[in-house]
């Protein structure tokens, strides 16, 4: 089956992809007027200037221009209703447009302004942290990984799931907005905490050590975002694992929502090393109108790569796009063994285009592996499937997931208490949560992935 075959057939099903990302942008990503598209001048940012401009970008670039009926660019009152009207809905639950100071500051610096957490919706009823950033302010006050949020400015969590959901719930994402919070601590306590948004920094790499098991050397990195720090971060990590001989290695990406593919190519090309160095990283498929875009990516050569033959990666519902597109990339050439939750399942990306205050992110292209493959919207099911155990730190060795995928690299099989679950079920449980993500979060907020 030749590569436009399958594309027209998989569009029609579920689109077989591998795509990137986005956070899904690709690294060095087209303007609008590399398109052709005419961006808003400073004075013409109407409302009918940026609904042009997203009219014109989408009928230009978008991968499923083809899918959708014809739009007249007519009664809308906002450039995001116009970039609604075009949203192939069968599978398109990516595009969407973003504050433009936002965006810059994540993936240039890898910062965000809020209260300096990540957080996780257990039982569609409780809100639990599964992170807290260095240099925020939950930090400040003490709280920690496990913490359980239960009022959010006096109005119960569950309140809020069951009715707004969490999109708004903390506020807009503004320096000096206060947000009143009740939760319990790890010890049981409750406590009262009212915190004041500002800049945070997300750490790329939050955690990288090594150790002997049973007479192999065992690696273990978590891995937060794919950002243009990255690249420092990765160096580093890397020169540290491969001056230990590392043998195997646990890969955390559980709360990885993507990011540019430059970078996923480098941690791909780290880990394959010699194994994977000249082969192909991913194909890139565009619209119709686009195919002079089509490129093929290479795994490269770089310093500190660990040419492993043992791979094990930590996934959960918040792991999507450029942190799929590794795992997919790697698995023509190295084994790669998936422990924890199926993945949120974004194999299509985008590149970023800039308009007024904006950056509109439609879903531009997609990539397929070295062997053709790609189709993952359902997200990637689990090996070996193991809890997201928020009662223990990241790296450390009883937690559920990480205890699991070491019992994977010394067993080369499940463990017994690893209740692996029938890929219908997986796949229940992750669409469940991928519709709540959607409707409480927003795209934006997903490939951020905290608060």
């Amino acid at each position: 089956m030749n590569t436009n075959t399958m594309w027209r057939k998989a569009r029609i099903l579920s689109f077989s992809a591998l795509l990137v990302v986005l956070a899904g942008c690709s690294s060095g990503g087209s303007d609008g007027g590399a398109l052709g598209v005419t961006n808003p001048g400073a004075d013409t940012c109407t409302v009918a200037g940026q609904n042009q401009f997203v009219f014109d970008l989408m009928n230009d670039i978008y991968f499923w221009i083809d899918e959708v009926p014809a739009v007249t660019n007519t009664g809308f009152d906002s450039p995001e209703a116009v970039l609604e009207a075009f949203r192939f809905e069968p599978l398109d639950r990516f595009s969407g447009l973003r504050d433009r100071e936002e965006n810059t500051a994540f993936f240039s610096n890898s910062q965000f302004i809020g209260l300096g957490f990540g957080i996780k919706v257990v039982d569609d009823t409780r809100l639990r942290l599964t992170q807290v950033f260095g240099d925020g302010a939950a930090a400040a006050v003490g709280m920690a990984r496990g913490d359980e949020i239960t009022r959010i400015d006096g109005r119960l969590v569950s309140d809020i799931l069951a009715t707004d959901g969490l999109g708004d719930a903390f506020g807009p994402s503004e320096e000096g907005v206060t947000v009143s919070l009740e939760y319990i601590d790890g010890a049981g306590s409750t406590l009262e905490v009212q915190l004041t948004k500002g800049l945070v920094t997300i750490e790329t790499v939050t955690r990288v050590t090594d150790f002997d098991l049973n007479g192999r050397r065992v690696g273990y990195l978590s891995f937060r975002s794919f950002v243009e720090p990255s690249f420092a971060a990765l160096e580093t990590a890397f020169a540290d694992l491969a001056a230990a001989n590392v043998e195997s290695l646990v890969l955390d990406l559980r709360y990885n929502g993507g990011g540019l593919i430059s970078v996923a190519q480098e941690l791909a090309s780290l880990i394959g090393g010699s194994t994977t160095s000249g082969e192909v990283f991913a194909d890139r498929v565009h619209n119709a109108a686009n195919q002079n875009r089509n490129v093929t990516t290479l795994f490269t050569d770089v310093p500190n790569a660990l040419s492993l033959t043992d791979v094990v990666v930590i996934t959960t519902s918040a792991t999507a796009s450029a942190s799929e597109m590794v795992v997919n990339a790697l698995r023509p050439f190295v084994p790669v063994t998936i422990v924890g939750g199926r993945s949120f399942g974004k194999p299509v990306g985008s590149y970023q285009f800039e308009f007024c205050d904006k950056v509109a992110v439609p879903i531009a292209f997609a990539n397929v592996n070295a062997l053709g493959e790609g189709d993952y919207f359902d997200g990637f099911a689990t090996d070996c499937e193991a809890e997201d155990d928020l009662d223990n730190p990241l790296g450390d060795q009883a937690e559920a997931s990480f205890a699991e995928a070491l019992f994977v690299i010394q067993n080369g099989m499940c463990s017994p208490v690893s209740r692996l679950n029938s890929t219908s079920a997986q796949k229940t449980r992750a669409d469940n949560m991928r519709r709540k993500m959607q409707r409480d979060l927003g795209e934006w907020r997903q490939t951020l992935n905290a608060f």
